[in-house]
């Protein structure tokens, strides 16, 4: 992405980073970074992101942008209870303190909300390894703190004002029994989706199984939930990394090192019925291990359905017009009030509207939220009422040449889809067959077919070979037919033409779209013949050459020519081969030059003939 470059934050950081969409806007989305403990140039930062900038490509406009320089490894994200702005945690290092910054439709606020748990996290700096993260419905918040510390801080979130309450800090060994020196300790930890388990990820020292651990938080009782404590799993020879939630209502589990993700079925169960599976999801082998310690950072109301904004649909078919509509979700719903872009209101929950016309229709939707925020949510979709689904037309045909288009006309917006697989509102075919066509609009999908049958091209004939002599025109004829459009080799456009020599001749026929041709060869005929009675062989490109001049059809020929000696000087059987008054390549006198004839014509008559030709130079 256009100067995307040299982000800062760090690869090693267990939360690393997150991507937060700025409310209410389509185009401007935050990354949240966060350094990590082995850093040099730590800190808490942001980075502001212009999706639609640099031609689609996307833009970082603002980048670096510093918060907290004493902040480092833990980052966590989580919804406001009015389901549009952000609220985003970091852990203050050499403090008791974490800062919550709240990302609004105006921006990042950067005065923070302050809340001490009075647990301080100090000492070397690798102590402040280990994940942060929210329960999906945004009620807790969990710290994992590693390596001296080997800790876990439970925490109550009001996601209104922001503060943290009720900090529990405990380890996975209950007090006064021996804690092993860890090689991180806790480091991952994700909350069920319905928030009463937690589940822990463990490495307790550099020679022992790691431990996935699960507690029934849902006391908020140290007691209690170490009592709770439950072995899911002991895993060697990895390291335990992440934990997370995903859209499935899963949790995923990285293994440094490992080839595959593992995964937590049933998180929402206690005990070992939660289903955990080992290495469940293969990713292969690699140079470089394609399991690290980590798993992407998100914003965690997204896994918690309450969280999304509100949202309708309609159901039915595209050409109904009773229109049904449902919203996505009804708890959470005070009242509502519908308006359907035709006139026509209402105050029900699941309406049903009748369109006395079809078009387009832009219809929105007012919810009045039972929240903290104490306003409501207007969502706004634009719906296609169709006419009628057989918007292709008649059934057509095609001889296959000349193209036959297909489609409508473009509308606005839409999506096309051929069977052909190409994506154009029309399409031009010369195959016979069925074709459909799907429209996409406004999430309405209709689809029609048409079919294109073959089509007999036209008759044509303009008869067999002929032949012709000269000054005896021959007449091609194509017949008739029901068009006008004929076209012949030599360029005329009539139904006949007239022609008076030898050669190739066709001629091309179009009705009714289609196309069709036929051919002739013209031969010399059997006609009398011609013979010049002089030539003038000068170089000057005229009457070269002496022989016969018409174009005749034989089945035997012979021509002799003598000199005033009677010496033999040129001899021929070929009726198409000339004299051209040489003579062993010498060019002979002028005057007069015997010639004799003999030859058989077509119908088989047995012709001799003789003269003299006049050589002129």
């Amino acid at each position: 992405m256009k100067n995307g470059n040299n982000l800062m934050g760090d690869l090693s950081s267990t939360d690393n980073c997150v991507f937060v969409p700025s409310p209410g806007n389509d185009s401007i989305y935050y990354l949240f970074t966060i350094g990590s403990a082995a850093q040099i140039n730590k800190g808490f930062r942001y980075n502001i992101i212009n999706i639609k900038a640099d031609s689609g490509f996307g833009e970082v406009i603002n980048k670096n942008i510093p918060v907290e320089p004493e902040a480092f490894e833990k980052l966590a994200a989580v919804r406001h209870c009015n389901n549009r702005d952000v609220w985003i945690v970091i852990r203050k290092w050499n403090t008791d303190e974490y800062l919550a910054y709240l990302v609004t439709s105006a921006g990042v606020n950067l005065t923070p909300v302050v809340s001490h748990t009075g647990l301080v996290i100090t000492g070397l700096q690798d102590n402040a390894v280990g994940t942060l993260k929210f329960s999906s419905n945004g009620k807790q918040l969990i710290a994992a703190h590693s390596y001296g510390n080997n800790v876990l801080e439970l925490m109550n979130f009001d996601n209104t004002t922001g503060m943290l309450t009720n900090p529990l800090v405990f380890s996975l060994n209950p007090p006064g029994t021996p804690q092993p020196q860890p090689v991180t300790g806790v480091y991952g930890a994700e909350f069920s989706p319905n928030g009463n388990l937690l589940y822990v990820s463990d490495n307790p020292s550099s020679d022992a199984a790691g431990t996935l651990y699960q507690f029934d938080i849902s006391s908020h009782n140290i007691a209690t939930i170490l009592g709770s404590k439950q072995i899911i799993a002991n895993i060697e020879p990895w390291f335990l990394g992440a934990l997370q939630i995903g859209p499935d209502n899963k949790i995923y589990f990285a293994l440094a090192g490992d080839s595959s993700i593992s995964v937590i079925d049933n998180p929402d169960v206690y005990g070992t019925g939660c289903n955990f599976n080992y290495n469940k999801i293969y990713l292969g082998q690699n140079v470089r291990d394609p399991v690290r310690y980590g798993l992407p950072n998100f914003i965690q109301s997204y896994f918690n359905p309450l969280s999304n904004r509100f949202d309708f649909a309609r159901s039915g078919k595209c050409n109904d017009r009773n229109v049904s509509f449902a919203i996505s979700r009804i708890i959470g719903i005070d009242s509502v009030k519908w308006d359907f872009g035709d006139g026509n209101q209402s105050l029900l929950q699941a309406p049903i509207n009748y369109y006395s016309n079809p078009g387009f229709y832009n219809v929105k939707l007012i919810v009045y939220k039972i929240d903290c925020s104490g306003t409501n949510d207007t969502i706004s979709h634009s719906i296609w009422v169709t006419d009628k689904t057989d918007f292709l037309g008649i059934d057509t045909s095609t001889c296959g040449l000349i193209p036959v288009q297909l489609g409508i006309g473009s509308i606005l917006g839409a999506n096309y889809l051929w069977n052909t697989g190409l994506g154009t509102s029309k399409i031009s075919t010369t195959g016979s067959g069925i074709y459909w066509m799907e429209i996409e609009l406004y999430g309405c999908t209709i689809r029609d077919s048409i079919e294109v049958l073959p089509k007999t091209p036209p008759t044509l004939s303009i008869g067999p070979n002929t032949t012709i002599c000269a000054y005896k025109p021959v007449i091609l004829n194509a017949g008739n037919t029901i068009t006008n459009n004929y076209l012949w080799s030599t360029g005329e456009t009539s139904n006949s033409i007239s022609i008076n020599k030898t050669g190739i001749y066709y001629v091309t026929v179009i009705e009714s779209n289609c196309i069709t041709s036929d051919t002739v060869t013209v031969t010399p005929g059997d006609c009398d013949v011609f013979i010049p009675s002089a030539f003038t062989p000068n170089n000057d490109n005229k009457n070269e050459k002496f022989g016969i001049s018409t174009e005749v059809g034989v089945q035997y020929f012979s021509m002799q020519i003598f000199n005033k000696w009677g010496e033999l000087i040129f001899y021929s059987n070929d009726i198409s081969k000339k004299w051209d008054g040489t003579f062993k390549t010498k060019n002979m006198p002028n005057g007069a030059y015997l010639w004799m004839l003999n030859y058989v014509s077509m119908k088989g008559k047995k012709i001799y003939d003789q003269g003299t030709v006049l050589l002129i130079r």
